[in-house]
């Protein structure tokens, strides 16, 4: 008999969890970076499009999540469409895998944007060799402890992060637009046009866009945990992708009015200077003074930790899927006697994202955007089209179909085309290694595949 988890989480507590995945650190360190490849004004755009694009692949995702409520999200669907088919469980298989590449990457980046604004309170941090990686393994070893517990202690404690996480954006807002200026908002460098700015950095931007909207989608991975699942994931996904939708783009427009955007954008090496490490600390001194800075860096850092603990949380029933239904490896589909939770994935997915902290925050965000591309966001969006085309009425249908899954896969495969040369190469051999992986197990019957 398969281990029952408990169902604990609500339409709040679904809302909360997207939200936190998705805000977290990820505007707060990237606004930077988002204007290093469009400049000044035109930054909005990428901001715009993101949205358009998380809403979009939100929908795909919404009645997927319907269609198939159980724990794993991806997983869970590319199994029930294609594990009767020739096919078979390849694609689920390979979307396991490439999670545990994805993940890791994903937590180091919320690991370094933590320590990062830790230095900020913090000077001496920058100053030790390798102080701030200290921090970020820290942090990393405090979530597993955090998310080592039952799922309603769990709901609890994400939507307090949730709160915290608006509470921060809506403060670094307030403070853009205290001293706001349409004149340096609007200003473009030198020898920048629209259409010359989109075309060199859009690729780029979009990147970014999307891995701070990326965790609208993280409720689905709770599936079993989840109360009333078919009603509860459709709407958790829109009302997360829309709220936090305009608060990156206010927070956006209030940053572009606050400062000069070219003191902070990265320098002709690559890396930021230190206005741009901080930069929401920074303009809110410059509003309301050392004292109220530090508040609010604090609240980053509340901020930051909310991000990772929503990412593991969800990250971490995905193995735990596939292994209770014997597509990856046993251990993990165990379960916490007591609390009912899959303990060794936790711990596991948790240890390993210690390791990525090594990496630097650019090299992160492409190489974790390519690998998602291939295994989930394209293939679950055919994964749709065959449950369509198969006749199955899903409890919650897409609106304009197929409009905005066309849309999503157009998306994707754009910014996939602009992740770089390393990225996508990146990418293609993780997916091939795990392609190997699977038919040579195959071929051994270990482990079990289906």
């Amino acid at each position: 008999m398969k281990p029952v988890l408990i169902r604990g989480v609500g339409l709040r507590g679904a809302v909360a969890v997207n939200v936190i995945a998705m805000i977290g650190i990820g505007p707060l360190i990237t606004i930077p970076l988002v204007l290093g490849a469009l400049h000044g004004p035109l930054s909005l755009i990428g901001w715009f499009l993101g949205a358009l694009l998380a809403l979009c692949d939100g929908l795909v995702w919404a009645e997927l999540g319907s269609a198939y409520p159980g724990s794993g999200g991806t997983y869970g669907y590319l199994i029930a469409v294609f594990g009767r088919m020739r096919i078979g469980t390849l694609p689920a298989f390979l979307f396991v895998w490439e999670t545990m590449f994805i993940v890791p990457l994903t937590l180091a980046s919320g690991y370094i944007g933590f320590a990062n604004y830790a230095g900020y309170l913090i000077p001496a941090l920058e100053r030790v060799r390798y102080g701030l990686t200290y921090v970020a393994v820290a942090v990393g070893i405090v979530t597993i402890v955090a998310l080592y517990r039952g799922i309603k202690a769990i709901e609890r404690t994400s939507v307090a992060l949730a709160c915290a996480s608006i509470l921060t954006l809506l403060c670094v807002i307030v403070a853009s637009f205290a001293h706001w200026s349409a004149h340096v908002a609007a200003a473009l460098g030198p020898g920048d046009s629209f259409w010359g700015g989109l075309q060199a950095g859009l690729g780029q931007a979009l990147i970014i866009a999307m891995y701070d909207y990326l965790g609208y989608n993280a409720a689905n991975s709770l599936g079993d945990e989840v109360v009333e699942p078919r009603r509860t994931l459709p709407r958790s996904i829109l009302i997360a992708i829309v709220l936090v939708a305009a608060l990156y783009i206010t927070l956006q427009s209030g940053i572009l009015g606050a400062l000069p955007w070219q003191q902070f954008v990265p320098l002709p090496g690559g890396s930021l200077p230190p206005l741009g490490q901080h930069v929401a600390s920074a303009v809110v001194e410059r509003s309301f003074g050392a004292s109220a800075a530090i508040a609010v860096t604090a609240l980053i850092l509340i901020t930051a930790f909310a991000s990772v603990y929503g990412v593991l949380l969800n990250a971490s029933r995905v193995p735990y899927a596939a292994a209770r239904d014997g597509n990856f490896l046993r251990p993990f589909a165990h379960v916490h006697e007591r609390h009912r939770f899959p303990d060794v994935s936790l711990v596991v997915m948790g240890v390993i994202a210690l390791i990525a902290c090594l990496f630097t925050l650019d090299q992160v965000i492409s190489a974790l955007t390519a690998a998602i591309v291939l295994v989930q966001s394209v293939a679950q969006i055919v994964a749709l089209f065959v449950m369509r085309a198969q006749g199955l009425r899903a409890p919650y249908r897409m609106w304009l179909y197929p409009l905005p899954a066309l849309v999503a896969l157009a998306g994707w495969i754009y910014i996939f085309c602009s992740a770089g040369r390393p990225a996508i190469v990146f990418g293609l051999l993780s997916v091939a290694a795990g392609a190997a992986v699977y038919f040579v197990s195959a071929a051994m019957r270990l482990p079990k595949l289906g």
